[in-house]
């Protein structure tokens, strides 16, 4: 092998490695669990909307009645039935969301645990 080629490969190879570890920093970022909306009062007719953000999941629990999880215009992506159950959507994709938790019930309840992944 040439001097040139095995200066092109070194090259070549610290940057798969720099394209790699990017890639690993991005996604462990994304993968952290960001809160929104706790301690908000909610009702089926009071969103609470947290800031936009990357993610795929969003969970959340009320502690007097049960809740639902969305992400913009979708609020009923995931119910719970009662009041310290968690609901859960999965969205089975990273994109810039903006998340949300509704009652699901015409009584105030108290979100609690609401959080995007």
């Amino acid at each position: 092998m040439t001097r040139t080629s095995t200066h092109r490969l070194a090259l070549l190879l610290a940057a798969s490695l720099a394209t790699l570890f990017v890639a690993l920093a991005l996604t462990s970022a994304r993968a952290s669990a960001t809160p929104f909306c706790n301690g908000q009062t909610i009702n089926n007719n009071h969103t609470c909307f947290g800031a936009p953000r990357t993610f795929r999941f969003v969970v959340g629990q009320g502690t007097s009645t049960g809740v639902c999880v969305g992400y913009n215009e979708f609020p009923y992506g995931g119910c719970s039935s009662s009041a310290g159950q968690q609901a859960a959507m999965d969205t089975f994709s990273y994109a810039f969301r903006t998340p949300r938790i509704i009652g699901n019930s015409p009584n105030n309840t108290t979100v609690e645990g609401a959080q995007t992944f």
